[in-house]
């Protein structure tokens, strides 16, 4: 599959180098959100669904950080398809990294009930709001005809009894994700509040949910991203590094 020759890109690196990474100059761009998702993704995960993989930011560095994991990427862009393919290639995860170009909605039904753990970066901004003119940045931030709760039915779907789906969404979306998963079965939810500084309001949080579970979920202390410098804090350089973000229930610690 070969990229629109229009699209320009740039090639970059995450995990301190050990992840190469072409993507569009413009548009949407794996930044932290993707590596903040793929750092939660426990040790003891074997097959692993990532939904709207885009360019492969989340599955790459999941590949990278659990050598003997399996992973299917779906996405529905072409070009980003074509993308990850090229970065699948090009970080030697053939091995690792199954690509899928489809909808999310419409996944083949081997697929069903059978991974560990489900994870998405999902377009969570309200689709009310001005839809980006760039396709690719509007396809991840609002979606085309998908709406949040049919991302969370299709990992619903997709997760095993008793496995894991995590979601990273906007601060502002988390109720409504919340009641979407517990209100189809998924339940004993953990919230991971992302915060941009010390001193401000969580953007962005990780939710983690439990197929078939419906025990109590938990708060967790989170995750300051940014010193008052601007720098990334000592927690999270090591998972910019590829060290792990531990989501563990209290119950469970």
């Amino acid at each position: 599959m070969t990229t629109d020759p229009d699209i320009e890109v740039t090639h970059d690196h995450l995990l301190n180098k050990t992840v190469a990474i072409t993507q569009p100059k413009t548009g949407y761009r794996v930044g932290t959100d993707a590596i903040l998702l793929a750092a939660s993704v426990p040790q003891r995960t074997k097959r692993i669904l990532d939904m709207g993989c885009g360019v492969g930011g989340v599955a790459l560095c999941i590949a990278r950080r659990l050598a003997d994991v399996q992973i299917t990427a779906v996405e529905i862009d072409p070009d980003m398809v074509a993308l990850a393919e090229r970065n699948i290639f090009d970080n030697d995860f053939a091995s690792q990294i199954r690509l899928l170009k489809g909808d999310i909605t419409a996944l083949s039904p081997v697929l069903a009930k059978s991974f560990d753990h489900v994870v998405s970066n999902p377009p969570y901004h309200d689709t009310r709001g001005t839809r980006p003119k760039n396709r690719s940045r509007a396809l991840a931030h609002m979606g085309e005809d998908t709406k949040l709760a049919d991302w969370v039915l299709a990992a619903i779907w997709a997760t095993k009894p008793r496995g894991r789906i995590s979601f990273i969404c906007r601060a502002d979306r988390a109720s409504e994700l919340i009641t979407a998963f517990e209100s189809n079965g998924a339940g004993e939810t953990l919230i991971c509040p992302l915060w941009p500084r010390h001193d401000t309001p969580a953007s962005r949080v990780i939710i983690q949910v439990r197929k078939n579970i419906t025990g109590p979920g938990a708060i967790l202390p989170g995750l300051v991203v940014h010193n008052d410098k601007g720098g990334y804090t000592q927690s999270a350089n090591l998972i910019m590094q590829g060290g792990a973000l531990n989501l563990t229930h209290p119950a469970r610690s």
